[in-house]
């Protein structure tokens, strides 16, 4: 029950909280009629003590209603963003207006450490052939 209070204050609050942690980089590219986002983030061990993070997509105020399709992976082996291996996407949520909750206490507790790199990769349909 808890559980679920704190994401309905999530949704509820989402514009006020979501702003991208310092680890966190949010870009996008137009390609054809589409947008493709690119998140990534360094995992810190102060990141890693949060019980979650939000971040900020207010650029895709639908995003719930046009959909999207999201991927994500991880890179752990020491040398850089060269090596990819897709991870579980379960236990993220897409809240609205447009904000991505991430379970960061649960990635922690099964084992995810400091300086990992985490990239979640969204396809979405564009207005106007338009990325921000």
């Amino acid at each position: 029950m808890k559980r679920l209070l704190s994401i309905i204050l999530l949704v509820c609050y989402s514009t006020g909280y979501a702003q991208n942690s310092e680890n966190i980089s949010v870009t996008h590219e137009s390609i054809g009629g589409l947008c493709f986002t690119t998140i990534d983030i360094t995992t810190t061990d102060e990141w890693l003590k949060k019980e979650e993070d939000l971040v900020d997509l207010s650029h895709y105020p639908n995003i719930r209603s046009q959909g999207f399709i999201m991927d994500m992976f991880y890179s752990n082996a020491g040398i850089g963003k060269a090596l990819w291996t897709e991870m579980e996407t379960r236990g993220i949520y897409v809240n609205s207006p447009g904000s991505i909750y991430l379970p960061v206490a649960k990635w922690a507790e099964s084992g995810m450490g400091s300086n990992w790199y985490l990239r979640i990769t969204m396809l979405n349909p564009s207005s106007g052939n338009s990325c921000k």
